[in-house]
């Protein structure tokens, strides 16, 4: 049975992965041509939002309305660049957990692995239901609203006049199918990542399970063990490889971005818009979160392989076998840790230490 099923849906969605039953040559070139039009959607939405930096935006309110949503903008457009460039790498990754030594051995392993798949498939069905509603949500209320005064969700600088009903309802439809690609790539990304972590921490799990199930007369299931730990962790630095940039990225437009909905929020009166404000900035923090809060539980996972050695039965067996399992406490002392581009830690601590930066700067812009 496959892993990370939804999530390698959400990415073929996205562009970033050609279906595998997809091998006619006529297939492979429709999915080119599905991919060039999620990247050019997304491409020109952020175009028409620096352009109106440029041209049009000439006060701070002005600045801070486009500002936020352009920087979220940069960032799907840079997970979806680096999706596209290392798609053979995610494909590594996802087949690797499905090899020796991450393959289940039995039934009860079996049972760890699904009920960690399903974690993080419930998680992703979850995320990308909160996402896509608040997209929808935003345009809805938009349209509703401001379809008379031919107002955008977004600031754009358009080449036409979009005030006639024809040219407000292909600016408005290019953002609205713009805004669900960004939506679903920003959904499949952070997935994938966390739902790589949940599958480590649950490695970490069936390893325990393993080292408790020694056998006595059997060394070679305690090297078993010592070489899955070993995989684990070098598993784990494959995933940071990965998305080291994607992570560093995020957390810096985070930042800025719930700075900017700081300062946006004191400067409009309480009503639909300060809402929408609030809104946008629980979603950024959620974005975060969700890396921080996975990345902390594998440390903190990672740190109890120590104790899963101590409830096996390692008195029973002879000093050789016993030496490895020393090892493999002896590397269980340094824990697995996410780091963007080795600056900054992916963990809860961290992310208490960006709200503490976003309010400072946020308190500068007053």
């Amino acid at each position: 049975m496959g892993i990370l099923r939804r999530i390698v849906t959400l990415l073929t969605m996205c562009g970033c992965s050609r279906p595998t039953s997809w091998t006619s040559p006529t297939k492979k070139f429709l999915y080119t041509v599905y991919t060039i039009f999620v990247f050019l959607a997304m491409h020109t939405l952020v175009i028409t939002q620096i352009l109106d930096l440029v041209f049009i935006v000439d006060n701070q309110d002005d600045f801070s309305d486009n500002f936020y949503v352009t920087l979220a903008m940069i960032i799907t457009f840079v997970k979806m660049c680096s999706m596209l460039i290392t798609k053979k790498n995610i494909v590594t990754l996802i087949d690797t957990l499905q090899r020796e030594p991450f393959l289940p051995m039995d039934a009860e392993e079996f049972e760890i692995r699904t009920q960690y798949d399903s974690m993080s498939e419930n998680n992703t069905m979850t995320y990308t239901y909160a996402i896509v509603s608040y997209v929808i949500w935003m345009f809805l209320v938009t349209l509703i609203l401001e379809f008379e005064n031919r107002k955008l969700v977004f600031r754009a600088w358009l080449p036409f006049d979009y005030t006639s009903v024809l040219g407000f309802s292909i600016a408005f439809g290019h953002q609205i199918i713009s805004s669900l690609i960004c939506s679903a790539s920003n959904v499949a990304c952070d997935s994938l990542f966390s739902g790589l972590l949940i599958h480590i921490y649950g490695q970490f799990e069936i390893l325990g399970y393993r080292l408790r199930h020694i056998e006595r007369d059997n060394d070679d299931s305690v090297k078993q063990c010592a070489r899955h730990h070993k995989h684990i962790y070098k598993f784990a630095r494959m995933v940071n490889e990965q998305f080291k940039l994607i992570v560093f990225v995020q957390f810096l437009t985070s930042t800025s971005t719930v700075c900017f909905d700081l300062y946006r929020l004191t400067q409009k009166e309480l009503g639909s818009e300060s809402v929408d404000i609030l809104l946008y900035a629980s979603v950024t923090l959620i974005q975060i979160y969700y890396y921080c809060w996975y990345g902390n539980e594998v440390k903190l996972k990672s740190l109890e392989v120590s104790g899963m050695v101590f409830e096996s039965d390692w008195t029973y067996l002879n000093n050789k076998t016993k030496r490895t399992l020393l090892m493999i406490m002896r590397r269980a002392t340094v824990p697995i840790e996410f780091t963007s581009l080795y600056l900054v830690t992916v963990n809860v601590e961290t992310f208490k230490a960006l709200l503490k930066t976003a309010y400072s700067a946020y308190n500068v812009l007053q």
